[in-house]
């Protein structure tokens, strides 16, 4: 996943990354990791990275692992999402 995204955020020059986790009901360390890298890289192609549908249940494990996801922005869906990277929201 990570090669793919650093390939297609080269080859097309986008300004964002969404990543919709909506369907995630657990996480551990290891996709928390993911997620965090995810950021990382769309970081050094100068791209925003949006996380959207986290549950809570999501967000109070990361919070417990003691994980940041540094540089990436949350939102409700992916439509919320779009309107982040597209500045009005």
């Amino acid at each position: 996943l990570q090669e793919d995204l650093a390939d297609e955020l080269a080859a097309t020059g986008a300004h964002g990354v969404i990543i919709d986790i909506t369907a995630v009901e657990i996480v551990d360390s290891f996709i928390g990791r993911m997620l965090a890298m995810i950021g990382s890289i769309s970081r050094l192609f100068d791209a925003e990275t949006v996380l959207v549908g986290m549950r809570p249940a999501v967000a109070i494990t990361l919070t417990e692992l003691g994980l940041s996801l540094r540089g990436v922005r949350t939102a409700l869906n992916a439509e919320k999402g779009l309107e982040l990277l597209n500045g009005s929201g």
